[in-house]
């Protein structure tokens, strides 16, 4: 079995656990009793309401990516201009990664660092365009750049800081495609067509995302035995600490005196400690215990502390920040152990900050104990740069010895070398409080790895006192091989043992730390004894004799053998032992693990070893070969999953030729390739060919043919073109499941792919194809050709709706001297597409020539856009409409003009798109022979789409449908008047959820629904009555620890089932309030709150929540200003329960209005009142009220309802006077739950 596949490295966190009420993937965490940051709660909260985020990636390509109502990523690409691209959307372990076509060739080479495209990642770390101007990047060089001194910041790309312990340097690059263009060129072309290895140009070995970083005393102090050390005098006086963390506050009592040097690496800010963890954390190492009457001292209170900030204020910061402080601390400073509570996801330790450790170790000698991390208790889970050879990785312990859940456990990933080194007391470590950050007094416990690391660091100062003369290197394997040892771990668990300076200070013999034996591939493994030596060192004035005793964790008994059971240490001297492993009984690919045990002559356990072996298995070879729709090799972007959940992504170049070494087992691939299109030689494809099911029993090649792929296609019943399309392949085969989804690039004209031979057996499979067909913009036809391969640009003032005949006329480059002997007025000018004269000046000299349509003819390979400019950058439109042909079309074309000067064209145009299809089709277990769709209307549904914005422009719409995969996703945003109607067909028994927003104004979000094949349903958007609408109780829920979050989106629309908010629009005010009876518990000036631990009353309590909502004139007439009141009671949550949610009851209002909101002054009125879904402990609505005002509030009339239904129905009955209508309605429960809403200005009225 292969190890778990290396992650990208995410987020950097500060291993301290914070009281969460789910653990984040990205900070693992274990529990304190501060307040956790707001951002901890909404990471276990169900998702939030669909909102649009925009990244522009190191490509200068822009991802917008909108979060459905499922909460899955639903992304598009658009390139610098604005024009849509292809590309290709991963989905794995919650992540998203965002790869536009050519990316991947330089991910598979090990140029890129995948984390920068992974799209879940650069949100969460404030990377998107909203939160950062520019993107922070880590790159190397190579050597010869490096040795030269000539490396410079590439164009587009701003030099940061030098990090030369890694040969590298911090760079942010500008939002463009400069720096993109500037170190790659036309390489990966030139690579994938001859087959030759890609580079990158500036002499850039790497280039990696600069991650975002977060950050993770008497007992503990007593339980490493420190207090026997102090009562030698010995206090670690004159040793030289460095602490990289969040800073300290130098105020604290606990730290007089004790500050040798402090520096901030974070931008902008000092070291002052608005967190909180380095204070703790330098507390640990060296707090004095003034504060406490000496009581909660640190471990070695007489050091001198060198603290470097290299974490912000708000919990953040960047890798190139933690490097620059480590090379200040052991060259600038001298220091010479330094501490680091903090990390990032599993590597192999050759990551540039696990290189930094490494390379400055080697160079001052320096100690860096670092923090193993909280992503426990699995293996392979040991974060950077705890992965380094030379750290001092730890691991945590309660106080009885017992290893935390949360604590990391090796072994490393891709070499499974041993991690980590030992652990220590890190579960309710009491130590200073920052002043500056939140809680009160001057300690506070915090749990998790980074609170057992400074005990380490300051055990190694006491030992450094002891030793002036002993390097890094000789304190870690001091402190490692005199461990205590924790009953029931091995060395990948718990490392050698828990800290135990007094032993260590007190041993006369230490060892080496580890013997392993690594693990060599096959079948290059060793045959037979392999060996290893083991040295022990005698620091006192006596001879030592030792027996030793190898023992293994699971492996045969005698895995390890010894050239000697007893040994004697000479005084001063050293003595060494060899052990041995025999190879051929290891058993394969799997690592083992045990000690080498020394003890005396009373069986006093003098010094412990850890060992490791291991060897691969059998490999097999796996060839993939890849051949184009005509049989020539080519090349493409591979992934293989295997059924032990390994995924590798590979690149198989312009040869159509990959080998790989794979164990026995089950496998599924596949590859994206580029095709020919089908509209001849310059036409563009995309091809998918799946191979969902290898069985790899012995050496095998798989043959990706492409002369075997199918178009795929869908054929509606009217007239459509291809609007947006999404192919999803899914594959699992239990415990990690894997997407890919290809968006195709407009530019290509087809997709075509591989059907598979039968039902896979192993696992779930799945291919999906998803469609927005729309009616035609444009069609054209001549003498029977009908060019139905056409990109359309409608002009600001489109042609009108019908049919319309004109000639086509040829004028060249489309300049305005291709006019001057050509009548181009009423009729069809056809140009070619030539750097010289941009698109907009051929349009506008065919305006001004009096044309009235623009055909444009590629000049490259596939189809052209024909505008700048995207949904999100709108430009102005073109002066006439503007439709482009394919090279091949187009020039056949050209010929005829000039064969017969002119040819006759017929044109049907459409000016707004009347109807559209969405379609889904997902197959299971394989692909079909035949993926041509055809759909008829009883496969169908009707929804009948009303846009009511109460002015007119542009709104944006975009329907999600279900993937292969489960989740909802949609395929882009298109436009449509923010005032108008259109027919929507849609595939029926599925489900939808669509959005539909204003820009800068207001977003409103669908359920998701199922619709009836032959039902006709209408759909209003942006009309009355507007008011606080939830999609789910979810959206409200109290957690473990008393805290609570809620997310109350004011805006929802039209009746029922949208949700709706108003993020961006000046004009809107949103505050939101929660009462404990008459007692304020929380407030906030926006749609969500998020209140931490011990907020609320253990004891069931009644709560109010109130939702307040204003608007102005400009953001519309109606609901000028709402206010929602939810009563419930709430006490604790039952132990084991993640979240409760309180059994609020929605409103909804049904009212027929016009596209102006306004209804007849006698229409009926219905209320309806309900429990929202997932809602804890509801019971039946009981009671509904109504009041009507119209006069804005001043006076009220008691409406008389009647049970309609599900409903309240009520006639209003307005005087001739009134042009508004206030409501005001309340509901209640068996339960005792209720609802108070008032909206002023609810609808107009005609």
């Amino acid at each position: 079995m292969l190890p778990p596949r290396l992650h990208g490295r995410g987020s950097i966190a500060l291993f301290t656990a914070l009281a969460v009420l789910a653990p984040s993937p990205a900070l693992a965490s274990a529990g304190p009793t501060d307040p956790p940051p707001l951002s901890s709660i909404a990471s276990a909260a169900p998702p939030a309401p669909a909102t649009t985020l925009t990244v522009t990636l190191i490509t200068g390509e822009k991802v917008t990516a909108t979060r459905t109502a499922d909460g899955s990523l639903s992304p598009q690409v658009r390139d610098a201009d604005g024009r849509l691209t292809g590309f290709t959307s991963s989905r794995a372990g919650g992540d998203t990664y965002v790869y536009p076509h050519g990316v991947l060739p330089y991910v598979s080479a090990g140029l890129l660092d995948k984390q920068l495209f992974n799209i879940t990642e650069l949100v969460a770390d404030g990377y998107d365009d909203a939160h950062r101007d520019q993107l922070p990047l880590i790159v190397t060089y190579t050597d010869a750049a490096a040795r030269s001194r000539t490396a410079s910041a590439p164009e587009g790309a701003r030099d940061v800081r030098s990090l030369d312990s890694i040969q590298g340097a911090a760079l942010n690059v500008d939002r463009s495609e400069t720096f993109w263009s500037s170190i790659t060129g036309g390489e990966e072309k030139a690579a994938r067509s001859t087959g030759e290895r890609l580079a990158l140009s500036g002499g850039i070995a790497k280039i990696w995302l600069d991650g975002k970083v977060e950050a993770t005393l008497a007992d503990s102090t007593a339980q490493v035995g420190a207090p026997q050390v102090w009562a030698s005098g010995n206090t670690g006086q004159g040793i030289d600490v460095a602490v990289l963390d969040t800073g300290i506050d130098v105020n604290h009592p606990d730290f007089a005196g004790q500050i040798a040097a402090t520096e901030s690496f974070v931008p902008g800010e000092t070291v002052k400690d608005v967190f909180g963890h380095g204070t703790h954390v330098a507390s640990t190492i060296a707090g004095t215990g003034a504060a406490s009457d000496g009581k909660e001292k640190g471990v070695a209170p007489g050091v001198r502390l060198h603290v470097g900030k290299v974490i912000g204020d708000d919990n953040a910061g960047q890798d190139s920040w933690i490097i620059s402080g480590m090379e200040w601390a052991v060259r600038d400073q001298h220091a010479k152990i330094v501490n680091m509570s903090l990390g990032a996801d599993p590597t192999d330790g050759t990551d540039p900050m696990s290189v930094a450790v490494n390379e400055l170790s080697e160079e001052t000698g320096a100690l860096f104990v670092i923090a193993a991390g909280n992503a426990g208790p699995n293996p392979y889970t040991v974060g950077s740069p705890g992965t380094a050879d030379a750290a001092l990785t730890v691991g945590a312990v309660n106080g009885n010895d017992v290893l935390a859940d949360f604590s990391s456990q090796g072994p490393r990933v891709g070499d499974r070398a041993l991690k980590p080194d030992l652990t220590a007391p890190g579960v309710g470590v009491l130590a200073a409080r920052s002043q500056d950050s939140p809680g009160e007094g001057w300690y506070r416990l915090s749990d998790g790895t980074s609170m057992a690391t400074p005990h380490v660091a300051g055990a190694a100062a006491l030992l450094a006192a002891q030793h002036p003369d002993f390097t890094g290197k000789q304190l870690k394997e001091a402190l490692v091989s005199t461990t205590k040892a924790i009953a029931g771990l091995n060395p990948y668990q718990g490392g050698n043992g828990r800290l135990d300076i007094a032993a260590t200070t007190a041993a006369s013999v230490v060892a080496t730390t580890s013997a392993d034996f690594g693990y060599p591939e096959w079948p290059t493994a060793p045959k037979g004894r392999v060996e290893r030596e083991v040295r022990y060192t005698n620091l006192g004035d006596s001879p030592v004799t030792l027996d030793l005793t190898a023992t293994v964790d699971g492996g045969p008994v005698d895995l390890f053998t010894l050239s000697s059971r007893q040994i004697t240490v000479p005084a001063r001297g050293v003595t060494s032992v060899t052990v041995a492993t025999d190879f051929d009984r290891v058993p394969a690919d799997n690592p083992f693990a045990g000690f080498l045990t020394a003890t005396d002559a009373s069986g006093a356990v003098r010094t412990r070893t850890s060992l490791a072996v291991g060897r691969e298995g059998v490999r097999h070879r796996l060839t993939f070969t890849a051949k184009d729709r005509s049989g020539k090799p080519t090349g493409g972007d591979l992934v293989l999953l295997g059924q032990d959940n390994t995924v590798l992504q590979q690149q198989i170049d312009g040869t159509g030729t990959l080998d790989l070494r794979l164990p026995p087992g089950t496998y599924a691939a596949w590859l994206r390739t580029d095709l020919e299109g089908a509209n001849g030689p310059s036409s563009r494809g995309l091809g998918v060919l799946p191979v969902p099911e290898i069985t790899l029993d012995q050496d095998r090649t798989v043959v990706f043919d492409a002369t075997k792929a199918r178009r795929a296609t869908t054929t509606t019943p009217q007239d459509s073109t291809v609007d947006g399309a999404r192919f999803e392949l899914f594959r699992d085969f239990g415990g990690n499941p894997w997407t890919d989804a290809w968006y195709p690039d407009p530019a290509y004209d087809s997709v075509w792919v591989l059907p598979t031979d039968r039902k896979v057996t192993k696992g779930k499979f799945a291919f999906g194809t998803q469609w927005r067909m729309a009616q035609p913009a444009l069609t054209v036809t001549a003498s029977g050709h009908d060019y139905d391969d056409l990109r359309v640009q409608r002009a600001g003032t489109p042609l009108p709706r019908g049919d319309q005949h004109f000639d086509a006329v040829f004028a060249g480059d489309g300049g305005s001297s291709g006019y001057t002997k050509l009548n181009a007025r009423g009729e069809a000018v056809v140009v070619r597409r030539n750097d010289a004269v941009p698109l907009e000046k051929q349009a506008a000299a065919a305006a001004s020539a009096g044309a009235r349509l623009l055909l444009v003819v590629n000049d490259g390979d596939g189809r052209l856009a024909p505008w700048p400019g995207s949904v999100w950058a709108p430009q102005d439109p073109p002066p006439v409409t503007v439709a482009t042909l394919t090279r091949d079309e187009g020039e056949q074309l050209i010929a005829r003009i000039r064969h017969e000067r002119r040819v006759r064209l017929d044109v049907t145009s459409h000016p707004t798109t009347e109807y559209v299809y969405d379609l889904v089709h997902n197959y299971t277990g394989a692909v079909p022979a035949d993926l041509a769709e055809r759909v008829t209307p009883r496969d169908l549904a009707r929804v009948d789409m009303s846009f009511r914005n109460w002015r007119s422009g542009r709104a944006l719409e975009m329907r999600s449908g279900v993937t292969p995969s489960g989740t909802l996703s949609g395929i882009d945003y298109h436009e449509v008047p923010a005032r108008g109607e259109r027919t929507d067909w849609v595939t029926a028994g599925t489900q939808w959820s669509t959005n539909v927003q204003v820009p800068d104004e207001q977003s409103q979000q669908s359920a998701p629904t199922v619709y009836r094949a032959g039902s006709v349903q209408e759909e209003r958007w942006f009309g009355p009555v507007q008011r606080p609408r939830l999609l789910t109780a979810s959206t409200v829920f109290r957690g473990d620890g008393d805290a609570i979050s809620a997310l109350i989106p004011g805006w929802g629309d039209s009746g029922t089932a949208h949700e709706g908010s108003t993020s961006g629009n000046f004009a809107v005010d949103n505050v939101l309030r929660l009462y404990q009876g008459n007692t304020l518990v929380g407030e906030t000036d926006r749609y969500q709150m998020m209140l931490g631990s011990d907020t609320l009353s253990p004891e069931p309590l009644p709560y109010r929540l109130v939702s307040e909502n204003r608007r102005d004139a400009w953001a519309g007439p109606y609901s000028t200003a709402t206010r929602t009141e939810w009563g419930f009671t709430s006490g604790r949550v039952s132990p084991g329960v993640l979240w409760w949610n309180p059994a609020l009851i929605q409103l909804d209002y049904a009212i027929d209005t016009d596209v102006d909101g306004k209804a007849k002054r006698n229409a009926d009125l219905t209320v309806t009142a309900l429990h929202l879904p997932m809602a804890t402990e509801a019971s039946a609505i009981r009671t509904v009220t109504l009041d009507v005002s119209y006069d804005d509030g001043a006076t009220w009339h008691h409406a008389k309802l009647q049970r309609k239904g599900d409903g309240w129905r009520t006639r209003i009955d307005a005087p001739r006077t009134a042009g508004f209508v206030t409501l005001r309605a309340t509901a209640r429960d068996g339960s005792g739950n209720s609802i108070d809403q008032s909206i002023t200005r609810a609808f107009g009225l005609r």
